[in-house]
């Protein structure tokens, strides 16, 4: 494999637990997809006052450091041959300013965290709700399915203004990999008025644009329709070796992630990893 692409690096936020396993083997897919190195990250927390044993056995910080060092090399055995990879072991009062001062000292392009357990593929947990509201840089989501390699690149757009920053974004990821970039806009038709055409008309006029960019053999649009959101998003044809780029709210300040409620409910249908970008993120 080529070595990163101008330094391009990603944060894989390992916990020891499944968790960590998919954000691990997504990591692994972006490194090899996209050509990056990765810097997986592993955060002992420093301020949990529930943290001592009981009874006290002294003080265990040391086996704790020990176990998680164990697992981070083990997690870098399990990457596959020519991804470029380090550990890191780090304290911070919560892990996710653990993982956002690494993304800092670190220069990440992006953080990779995993799903929890759950019957939705991506149940948002805490650290990932927390990373959604205040990171820098994109959060790549792993969920249930995670591809061995990326070979498609999916971007949602709505009918909103900020529609074309994202697009832009993923049309710019497309042309740096060679990806086909697949445009999909969700639409939750009410059964009696049926679809917005004026919203259909705004998206076409968005990807005029991209098409001219990219060429029509490298762009398609999809419309998914549908009563609720799951219906919406099951009627799209997704390729299981996806990545789906989403932007944030227009609530996001600068150039910070905020999930909106319209994209959080799409995230919990979708079969394939989800990257949030911030807003104003280039």
């Amino acid at each position: 494999m080529n070595p990163p692409a101008a330094g391009r690096r990603y944060v894989v936020a390992h916990d020891g637990g499944e968790r960590g396993e998919q954000a691990l083997r997504l990591g692994a897919a972006l490194a090899t997809s996209l050509g990056a190195g990765l810097d997986v990250v592993l955060v002992l927390r420093s301020d949990d006052p529930f943290g001592q044993p009981y009874p006290p056995v002294g003080d265990v910080s040391g086996l704790v450091a020990e176990q998680a060092r164990g697992w981070l090399e083990e997690a870098l055995g399990r990457l596959p041959e020519g991804v470029e990879a380090r550990c890191h072991l780090r304290s911070a009062g919560s892990v996710p300013e653990g993982l956002l001062e690494a993304v800092e000292e670190l220069g990440a392009s992006a953080v990779v965290v995993g799903a929890p357990a759950g019957p939705n593929p991506f149940g948002v947990g805490p650290v990932a709700r927390t990373l959604l509201h205040s990171s820098p840089v994109p959060v790549v989501l792993a969920g249930d399915r995670v591809p061995r390699v990326l070979r498609h690149l999916y971007v949602a757009v709505g009918t909103r203004p900020g529609a074309q920053a994202v697009l832009a974004e993923a049309a710019e990821a497309a042309e740096r990999t060679g990806l086909p970039l697949h445009v999909v806009s969700l639409l939750e038709l009410d059964a009696r008025a049926g679809a917005d055409e004026a919203a259909r008309e705004r998206v076409e006029r968005l990807v005029d644009g991209t098409r001219e960019r990219l060429g029509s053999t490298r762009l398609s649009v999809e419309l998914g329709k549908g009563r609720t959101m799951a219906e919406a998003v099951a009627s799209i044809e997704w390729e299981p070796d996806g990545l789906l780029l989403v932007g944030s709210s227009r609530l996001a300040r600068g150039r910070q992630t905020f999930l909106g409620p319209t994209a959080a409910r799409m995230l919990r249908h979708v079969p394939v990893p989800v990257a949030v970008v911030p807003r104003g993120e280039r």
